[in-house]
């Protein structure tokens, strides 16, 4: 299971649920001249990823589907899952015929249970790739929505005020990971522990304040002691896209698990995890004896 892109936002070994706090809507800024401006109440929730009417089918046995990027556009939003199975597979960003500026592999038990919503910022123009394993038991679906020009604005402005609302600490939603070795073993490995309550993780990966060089992470989501439940491998080239991902994370006792594949004198980067969506905890009910 692994992950991939040019921003990422992960947060390391929450020792609370404060660590997990809410973050208030972002309001987006000023429309075109001559549009109406719709503002969300306070209470509203700010949502980054669009609903999909229809998610096409890509069988597996290495079956591929590209999507050229529209011009004048700078983002897009994709949605991978499957129908119950497994998902195993890979999304690409390629700007030319041989420039890899994005990549996210992954491999989870149940694709239904635990999609992969992400929002990718690019520079003009690139191809976005999905490609199923080369095995024959492993279909998926996948959605792809490019937002209008004032939609691109709205969702900036919401990635980069979350980025720019937390601090970078040892043990926050926002942290500092460093790289390994030449051979990418060893690499420094933090940990999240989410809080119950918390439904779904966004994870912001971004390198614009620690040396704008590009990253390589692996992702793993555990639900227990060493049970990987969902893993990913991210890659991103370049520090001015950042990488907007939103993983589920249903239930109580998961704890998100990053490890820094680059090497140590160029793999600095910044990734925080916070929480998305998120459920009041009902009080449980005492016991009746007898």
């Amino acid at each position: 299971m692994k992950l991939l892109s040019p921003l990422c936002i992960l947060t390391a070994n929450f020792a609370s649920s404060a660590a997990f706090s809410a973050i208030p809507p972002v309001n987006p800024p000023p429309p075109p001249e001559g549009q109406t401006q719709l503002i969300p109440s306070e209470a509203d929730e700010f949502e980054i990823f669009p609903k999909y009417d229809k998610l096409e089918t890509l069988e597996s046995g290495g079956t591929v589907r590209t999507f050229k990027m529209p011009i004048g556009s700078t983002r897009v939003q994709y949605r991978v899952e499957t129908n119950g199975r497994p998902m195993k597979g890979e999304v690409n960003l390629w700007l030319g015929p041989g420039r890899l500026t994005h990549t996210l592999r992954f491999d989870s038990e149940n694709g239904k249970e635990f999609p992969v919503q992400a929002l990718l910022k690019f520079k003009p123009t690139p191809v976005l790739k999905f490609s199923t394993t080369t095995l024959e038991n492993y279909p998926m679906k996948i959605g792809v929505h490019v937002p209008s020009p004032a939609r691109a604005l709205e969702l900036e402005s919401n990635t980069e005020s979350l980025w720019d609302s937390m601090g970078v600490t040892e043990e926050g939603e926002k942290r500092l990971i460093q790289g390994s070795n030449v051979d990418g073993k060893y690499g420094m490995r933090v940990n999240w522990e989410i809080p119950e309550g918390v439904e779904s993780v966004q994870l912001l990966g971004w390198s614009r304040d620690s040396g704008k060089k590009s990253f390589k992470v692996t992702i793993e989501l555990l639900h227990g002691p060493n049970n990987v439940k969902q893993e990913y491998f991210l890659q991103c080239g370049g520090g001015s896209q950042p990488y907007h991902v939103v993983f589920q994370t249903p239930g109580k006792g998961w704890m998100v698990r990053i490890r820094n594949k680059k090497f140590v004198e160029d793999g600095l980067v910044q990734i925080a995890v916070l929480p998305y969506r998120k459920v009041e905890i009902q009080p449980a009910e005492a016991i009746q004896w007898n």
